[in-house]
């Protein structure tokens, strides 16, 4: 089997990117575009998500997806030319700066949050790894959310996109019919408008014309969760075999084209593999970028048998200490053989790797010099759990001052 969650970026961007080509004067339904077609927004978050499931082990990533790890991604790598809204343009340069990007987010639109569809564009790779067990992609998804969109209808959005791309993996080997499908996304969409909407594009699954399915769902133009992701769930659900139709039934809908065929593309794609998704669209998408690959494991997620520490105690640390973002990168990989990490919420806990001890941990904020201020740091005192030259070399290690 083709890996899920690489197939659904895949497909996701695709449709991004031919989607975005609506834009553009002159195109015409059914004829290519000329290549190469860029991507947007929704491919560059959706790459983030991607890279931070594959960079852990993926069948831990429900218990070590780290929050904080995926909002300064999305911040360090947007690009503001890739067609960002001006609210999440702002967010992520703010959060770039040192900004606290939970209260930033909770502050959008005079305090509720954004609804926007922003949340749930990107979120289908994530949820395509959890065919195993879609209610398992509920607490990601919306982690994932909840970055930029706090409110409950982009929120639900991004659950309903993610548990949609998990049910298309599994039609892999257990096909059913669209009602079927939209039926179980549905009844692990958190109750609320979104969720209701859902019910009502499974009543419609017997109208073939998406133009006039739009009509009643939107079609992604007030750019709001709501009236993008029930319209893209029925394109999927009715196309689930058919990358090429079910892209194609987004766009002719008009409205947020772009995004709308990225979500279609992503759950459908997760059905499909990459084989469906026709090869000179995948030649004329630009090349993703390479971060969005990291090695399986370059951040090491809980070792087998780890055990917190016993007897932690406040370690002082320098108030001028900064380490560039490649010394973060190195420390939450792990340093050596020696020892594994993992990072929770801004918090590096380093453990030694041959017993699984929990040797110290570091809670990091970004400064906005683009380096990373260690604020606090807990080490281990028992004695049978540091000891010995090697994890003083490491606290030396961390406390060292940058040059």
């Amino acid at each position: 089997m083709t890996n899920p969650s690489l197939d659904s970026l895949h497909g996701l961007s695709v449709g991004d990117a031919l989607g975005a080509q609506f834009f553009v004067p002159g195109t015409v339904l059914g004829i290519d575009p000329p290549a190469p077609w860029p991507w947007t927004d929704d491919t560059e978050m959706a790459c983030s998500v991607h890279a931070a499931l594959t960079e852990r082990d993926a069948g831990r990533f429900a218990r070590t997806l780290d929050s904080f790890d995926l909002t300064h991604a999305f911040a360090r790598r947007h690009d503001f030319d890739r067609g960002y809204g001006p609210a999440a343009n702002r967010l992520l340069r703010l959060v770039r700066e040192g900004g606290d990007a939970r209260a930033l987010a909770g502050e959008l639109f005079d305090g509720q949050g954004s609804y926007g569809n922003g949340a749930a564009m990107r979120v289908a790779p994530l949820g395509a790894a959890f065919a195993s067990d879609p209610g398992a992609a509920v607490r990601p998804a919306a982690a994932t959310a909840v970055i930029t969109h706090t409110h409950p209808q982009a929120v639900d959005g991004a659950v309903a996109v993610a548990v949609a791309a998990a049910h298309a993996v599994r039609a892999r080997t257990a096909p059913g019919t669209p009602a079927e499908f939209l039926t179980a996304v549905r009844a692990l969409t958190p109750r609320g408008a979104v969720y209701e909407a859902l019910g009502e594009a499974r009543a419609l699954l017997d109208e073939p014309d998406p133009v006039a399915v739009a009509r009643i769902l939107g079609n992604g133009s007030r750019v709001s969760a709501l009236d993008t992701v029930p319209f893209a769930l029925w394109c999927a659900a009715r196309w689930l075999d058919d990358y090429r139709g079910a892209v194609l039934a987004a766009i002719r809908a008009g409205g947020d084209v772009d995004t709308t065929a990225a979500i279609v593309g992503g759950v459908v794609a997760a059905r499909t593999g990459v084989a469906g998704i026709p090869r000179a669209w995948l030649e004329a998408r630009e090349a993703l970028p390479h971060w969005a690959f990291p090695g399986l494991g370059s951040v090491a997620g809980p070792v087998d048998g780890q055990r917190p520490m016993l007897l932690p105690r406040r370690h002082p640390v320098p108030p001028d200490l900064r380490w560039s973002d490649q010394e973060w990168q190195r420390l939450r990989r792990g340093l050596t053989g020696r020892w594994a990490s993992r990072t929770e919420e801004g918090v590096l806990h380093l453990y030694r790797a041959r017993t699984g001890y929990e040797v110290l941990s570091v809670a990091v904020v970004p400064a906005r010099d683009g380096s990373w201020r260690p604020v606090e740091l807990l080490v281990e005192t028992h004695p049978a759990r540091f000891t010995g030259a090697q994890d003083e070399e490491l606290l030396a290690l961390l406390l060292r001052r940058m040059p």
